[in-house]
């Protein structure tokens, strides 16, 4: 019944821009900015007060990274966002130490804002902005505990897919993308100066998980000669019709001329560094064999999930889904992919049209978009998700793209549920729904990812009913693919948490029919270099399955799916605990 069980476990997709960077922890914007909302926000009505704080975290945050000032929007300067310095921003110690002092500053201005006097929608992001910077203040004293590295999600992993989609709309972004990349060796010096503190420290990676971040940094710079970021720049350049052929060899020759004097050498710097601290990593197990690290997992659980139950309450619903699932399997009593269960040759574009239309009768109508389709460089395959969908700017939804990892080597009706994970109506669906939703810019800063990537899973099992096929086939797929994404999750806090062992996990795969050790490690790895992970994937789905059930309760007679998911979207991204309070609110109106 279990076939397939790794590569059923290795399938999260995801979304790739908000990871980058966490909000309010590595600008260090300078207290004084907060006390200046102080005293002008003195002069204002509580909405006017709330509204300036909320623009001013906005534009700040912004203004300390390059690349998510151009990620998150098009048209910066309709946001009162002029010609910031161009950086990555700063990894530093002492930068993230002023960064949480500027949260707390931030906390302090929220707490004088009298939040009954709000409008509806500021108290809605008021609750939101006051428990998010609740959460991240409680992860202070563990500031050394956060890894920013690593072989799939790591920054040195996804930074080159957000360089190849940089936008050039104007001569003006090529010359910026070109002086961003001359900032990315100090970047990166950053970066290990964080790795040679946290090594100090004592909370330095295993020589086995740096061994899987140098092999994939080594492999990314192999090929200088005909380099991917060269590959993917040249070919966008081609495509803008406004740059004579003099522009377009200039401006080709200079990128040349930085990924060989500045991208290279960074990921050597990085490389270098990181290899001098190989030995100081004692700890080759979970999170909980570090001194806090206990504590610290609690935190990473809540602020990646969304959900403010104990861990023990999680570990239970994850048990009881996991065995209510594995009994509807027996009873199917059917092997997975044995009918061939999808039907279909058709193109990803064909898959996301039939999508979109199939999920009208249960979902609001979606915003007007367009998508296309990318393929992972081969010189990243080995290391990038399955899939993901790179988030649009804000100020500008209309044109998407979902990258697919032709590695993963996909079913059809794998293809087609990564799709409906990936786009209708997962993330894309969601993304530009929310964005019509004219809410406070700040939240698309505010990075909660058990409600996105928790939809994304509730909708991915959402669409194994729109599959052509044999349906027990089908229904066996998905019911392999909750359960094996339910051990997973298992599996990430029993290391983190509790502590098993790399033998003790292979012990429990060898009695699920995984019993090469090989894929077990591997398995064990990968949860290993990114703690919880899983768990916003798995918690998030369960999350939002509990508040069908509890809308369907609220509602009666009167329940409507697409009502659901009408109202869950409108609300958009936040803690689960908020977006229950505002469902049950929503339930009580006529």
């Amino acid at each position: 019944m279990l076939d397939g069980c790794r590569k059923s476990m290795e399938k999260v997709g995801g979304w790739i821009k908000k990871e980058y960077k966490k909000l309010l922890v590595m600008t260090g914007i300078m207290l004084f900015l907060v006390l200046s909302v102080v005293l002008y926000a003195n002069s204002l009505s509580e909405d006017r007060s709330f509204q300036y704080l909320t623009k001013t975290i906005f534009q700040k945050e912004l203004e300390g990274s390059t690349l998510s000032l151009h990620y998150t929007l098009e048209n910066p300067e309709k946001y009162g966002i002029e010609e910031p310095e161009i950086s990555f921003g700063d990894f530093s110690v002492d930068s993230m130490k002023r960064g949480y002092e500027t949260m707390a500053g931030y906390q302090e201005v929220l707490a004088q804002i009298d939040r009954e006097k709000l409008s509806k929608q500021n108290q809605l992001t008021y609750d939101i902005l006051e428990l998010y910077l609740e959460t991240e203040l409680s992860a202070q004293p563990y500031l050394l505990y956060q890894e920013p590295l690593g072989a799939t999600i790591g920054i040195q992993a996804q930074l080159p897919v957000l360089l190849a989609e940089y936008r050039f709309e104007t001569k003006k972004d090529i010359k910026q993308y070109l002086n961003l990349l001359q900032k990315l060796p100090m970047y990166y010096r950053s970066l290990v100066s964080f790795e040679q503190s946290k090594a100090e420290a004592g909370l330095f990676m295993s020589d086995r998980s740096l061994d899987h971040i140098l092999q994939q940094c080594r492999e990314f710079i192999e090929e200088d000669d005909n380099h991917y970021l060269v590959e993917v720049f040249d070919s966008k350049i081609d495509c803008i019709v406004n740059l004579s052929e003099e522009e377009k060899t200039q401006f080709k020759s200079q990128n040349r001329q930085m990924v060989q004097s500045c991208v290279i050498p960074a990921y050597e710097i990085l490389i270098d560094g990181l290899e001098k601290l190989r030995g100081s990593g004692e700890n080759e197990e979970g999170l909980c064999f570090f001194p806090e690290g206990k504590a610290y997992y609690e935190y990473l659980v809540k602020a990646s999930t969304g959900d403010y139950d104990s861990l023990a309450e999680i570990e239970e619903k994850i048990q009881n889904q996991i065995l209510a699932d594995f009994t509807s399997l027996r009873e199917l009593a059917v092997q997975s992919g044995t009918s061939g269960a999808v039907r279909t040759a058709d193109s990803p574009e064909q898959i996301l049209a039939q999508l979109r239309e199939d999920i009208a009768q249960d979902f609001p109508e979606a915003a007007d978009t367009v998508c296309r389709i990318k393929y992972v460089h081969s010189s990243m395959e080995d290391y990038l998700s399955p899939a993901f969908y790179l988030t649009p700017p804000i100020d500008h939804t209309e044109e998407n793209v979902i990258y697919i990892n032709r590695a993963n080597d996909y079913t059809p009706l794998e293809l087609f549920t990564t799709l409906a994970h990936e786009g209708f109506p997962g993330h894309l669906y969601q993304t530009t729904y929310f964005a019509n939703e004219n809410a406070d810019p700040i939240r698309c800063l505010l990075n909660f990812e058990g409600y996105v990537e928790g939809w994304a899973t509730y909708v991915e099992m959402y669409a194994y009913g729109l599959a052509k096929g044999d349906r027990e086939a089908i229904e066996s797929e998905r019911l392999n693919r909750a359960i094996m994404l339910g051990i997973s999750t298992l599996i990430d806090i029993s290391i983190h948490y509790h502590g098993c062992s790399r033998d003790a996990i292979a012990a429990y795969l060898s009695k699920l029919g995984i019993t090469s050790r090989e894929t077990s490690d591997q398995i064990y790895d990968a949860v290993l270099e990114a703690p919880a992970n899983y768990l916003k994937y798995y918690v998030g789905y369960l999350n939002f399955e509990e508040l069908k059930d509890s809308w369907q309760q609220w509602k009666g007679e009167d329940f409507s799916l697409k009502e659901f998911h009408q109202k869950v979207l409108e609300i958009g991204p936040a803690q689960f605990p908020i977006l229950e309070r505002c469902l049950e609110e929503e339930s009580k109106k006529a």
